[in-house]
């Protein structure tokens, strides 16, 4: 199972890095290129993309070689899981916090009417800042602190503790194996901690949130402009005017004739 998991994962990396690849030369090659705030956030959405795809897509040959006897196609070392590890956290990271500067970027356009000279200035530095520096401030605290490590699929384990380190105290070396166990430890498990939540939860709550409030916006903008229409309607509409004859039918018009050429006579 576990070979299978690790061949659909890279398999689908290698789909996403070339999807996102797409995305920045259509983007490279438009009349616009990177002129506009939403090919910027879109190339650093792709870019981010790229970077964590390019991390799982080796189909666990970065992984160390220590483990090869519970893990398919371990023949790495701990650098290449660190490297492996460091661009999976920036990628992911990176990428999901550009999401959210896409979404707000499309807030302050549906919703509040910002114009783009105002988006660039006053905006858009920090639409690129805070995912750029946020994804390198944890991937490196957590290189800093040894948190990055192979836990089955990739090497993103805060601390490192295969099945041959069961039973074996925080430190210690096993016989025939090189990395130590119980790698990494407490403070990388919070700086992992609060990067699993701005992941699963902050991210997606950014992302939901700015769309509810745009879809509200636009429902009421529907809605104002239905009933705007149903007025426009009724004004248009012609009214009945009371001092206005009535039309006469055809019958009487014609009586109404014959009498007057009698009397005319």
């Amino acid at each position: 199972h576990e070979k299978n998991l690790t061949i659909i994962l890279s398999s689908s990396a290698i789909v996403s890095t070339i999807s996102s690849s797409t995305l920045i030369w259509m983007i490279v090659r438009s009349p616009e290129r990177l002129t506009t705030t939403r090919h910027r956030i879109l190339f650093g959405m792709a870019v981010g993309d790229i970077i964590y795809s390019l991390s799982i897509a080796t189909y666990g040959a970065m992984v160390p070689s220590d483990e090869d006897y519970y893990t398919w196609n371990a023949h790495g070392n701990q650098i290449t899981c660190t490297v492996s590890g460091f661009m999976t956290m920036v990628g992911a990271l990176m990428s999901c916090l550009y999401s959210c500067s896409l979404n707000i970027y499309s807030l302050a356009i549906v919703k509040y009417n910002k114009t783009d000279s105002y988006i660039s200035t006053k905006m858009e530095p920090f639409l690129h800042a805070v995912p750029i520096v946020m994804s390198l401030a944890f991937g490196f605290a957590l290189l800093a602190t040894r948190g990055y490590n192979h836990d089955g699929l990739g090497c993103i384990a805060p601390t490192y503790d295969p099945p041959h380190c069961h039973g074996i105290e925080d430190g210690q070396v096993r016989e025939g194996f090189e990395i130590p166990c119980g790698r990494g430890g407490l403070p990388s498990s919070i700086i992992a901690s609060v990067v699993f939540s701005i992941i699963v939860f902050w991210s997606p709550t950014t992302t939901s949130v700015t769309l509810g409030m745009m879809h509200r916006h636009v429902s009421r903008q529907e809605r104002r402009m239905g009933r705007y229409g149903e007025r426009a309607l009724n004004h248009s509409a012609p009214q009945e005017n009371n001092n206005t004859p009535a039309a006469v039918p055809v019958g009487e018009s014609n009586g109404i004739n014959s009498m007057m050429r009698s009397i005319a006579t």
